[in-house]
């Protein structure tokens, strides 16, 4: 059987053969699609199998590493490590935190370790830096100790234990009412005071007690010095007492009724040089009760002068 065309001829021979089966030398040839950006209009190409959307390089679900505690950590350990060097307990309450912080985020998977191992790092220089400044600030705080001692040289207690007896002239015995004794400086020998107490007199009055009677020694005190002293000054530091027959002490009375006309030792104010100054004992008491006892002045250095009605 022969092929033949309409008209009677043979077909050419383009019309059979390898390029009539879609390949050879005139087949046409089609371009697979490329990845890239689709042009204008045109639909995007179907993502092959497996591949990240929008073009990602990580992996389908996976997560970007935690920093939180590790951060948290990091910025702890360093505010901890600046307050070790002022010796404040903020300081380990810090460091620790952060240590803690630190080592739960490197327990954790997938978590960025720099940050806590930094924060390590920092938390064992604050330590060391800590335990510096405590040692630094006991050595401190021992010798602050040692430099509040009281001065000898302005301290009231300890120039009032100068004031003492003058040897040779001190009394030994009870002095009687009204009897002068001096006392001096014992550092320097010289006079200070001339002291006397008179004899008790009775300032009962329902003014002053409503119970019982009062009764007040005149204690004289006579400044010896050639300067004011004023009445914070160490020689006004001695102690004045009222004495009963029994051995007991008589209460003191403060009452402002009775210190305004009968005023204590503490209402001393300045005594110019040779100046006198009486100031009262005040107690409960009968005056004749008062006869019987005693008026003792205490003097820091431990020397005591004892007035009374009997004393010789």
């Amino acid at each position: 059987m022969t092929n033949q065309t309409a008209n009677g001829g043979r077909p050419p021979f383009a019309a059979y053969g390898p390029a009539s089966a879609g390949y050879g030398p005139g087949a046409p040839v089609t371009v697979p699609p490329t990845i890239g950006p689709a042009a204008p209009g045109a639909p995007a190409p179907w993502p092959s199998p497996g591949s990240p959307p929008n073009g990602s390089a990580s992996p389908a679900g996976a997560r970007p590493p935690r920093r939180g505690l590790g951060i948290t950590a990091l910025v702890l350990a360093c505010v901890g490590a600046i307050a070790a060097f002022t010796a404040s307990p903020l300081a380990w309450l810090l460091l620790v935190t952060a240590l803690v912080l630190a080592i739960v985020h490197l327990a954790r998977r997938g978590g960025a370790r720099v940050p806590a191992v930094i924060a390590i790092v920092i938390v064992g220089f604050g330590v060391f830096i800590a335990l510096i400044a405590a040692v630094v600030s006991g050595f401190t705080s021992a010798g602050s100790g040692v430099d509040s001692a009281p001065d000898p040289e302005t301290d009231t207690y300890t120039l009032a234990q100068r004031l003492a007896l003058p040897p040779g002239r001190g009394s030994e015995s009870e002095l009687a009412w009204g009897t002068a004794q001096t006392v001096i400086d014992s550092d320097t020998g010289d006079d200070v005071w001339s002291i006397r107490t008179l004899a008790p007199i009775d300032i009962t009055s329902e003014t002053f007690s409503a119970s019982g009677s009062l009764v007040a020694t005149p204690v004289e005190i006579t400044n010896l010095t050639d300067e004011t002293i004023d009445s914070d000054a160490w020689q006004l530091r001695f102690s004045t007492s009222y004495r009963l027959s029994d051995g007991t002490y008589a209460d003191a009375a403060y009452d402002p009724a009775v210190t305004d006309l009968y005023p204590s030792r503490y209402d001393i104010t300045d005594v110019a040089p040779g100046a006198t100054v009486t100031f009262y004992v005040v107690h409960d008491g009968s005056i004749a009760e008062a006869d019987e006892g005693s008026v003792e002045v205490g003097l820091y250095s431990g020397d005591i002068i004892t007035w009374t009605a009997t004393g010789g």
